[in-house]
């Protein structure tokens, strides 16, 4: 048993492509972005209607390994993505009644681990012959 764990695993599509350095400039240090969409809603029991939302992911591909790897992933592809939840701040200065403050913005990001493109289900799939 580990006294830490720090695992996330998501399930979803790409809002983009890929965003990967060409590969004459993929070095050690170089990475990769992806934007995952997941989405999941709730069930309404008074007006008997789902409400979905979709939340947005930034997955950050370490490594010219990942760098090749999701070069050719598309906006639309359907993707299973394992990493590591990480919290990113970034100072901003903010000027409030003319005073300039020092605030942190935190952004969170999947660092990925494993990445797996999948088929798209069956079940987004619309089989129909009908025009209605």
């Amino acid at each position: 048993m580990q006294l830490f764990e720090n695992t996330v695993k998501l399930r979803g599509f790409l809002g983009k492509d890929a965003e990967a350095p060409s590969s004459d400039h993929i070095k050690e240090d170089s990475f990769a972005v992806l934007l995952l969409a997941t989405v999941s809603g709730v069930w309404d029991l008074g007006n008997n209607q789902w409400n979905p939302r979709t939340d947005w992911h930034r997955i950050i591909c370490p490594g010219p390994f990942f760098c090749g790897m999701v070069r050719g992933m598309r906006r639309g592809d359907y993707l299973e993505v394992e990493g590591e939840l990480r919290n990113q701040g970034e100072p901003r200065t903010v000027v409030i009644a003319g005073e300039s403050h020092t605030v942190s913005k935190t952004t969170d990001t999947v660092h990925a681990i494993h990445i797996q493109r999948l088929d798209r289900p069956d079940a987004l799939v619309d089989f129909s012959d009908s025009d209605t």
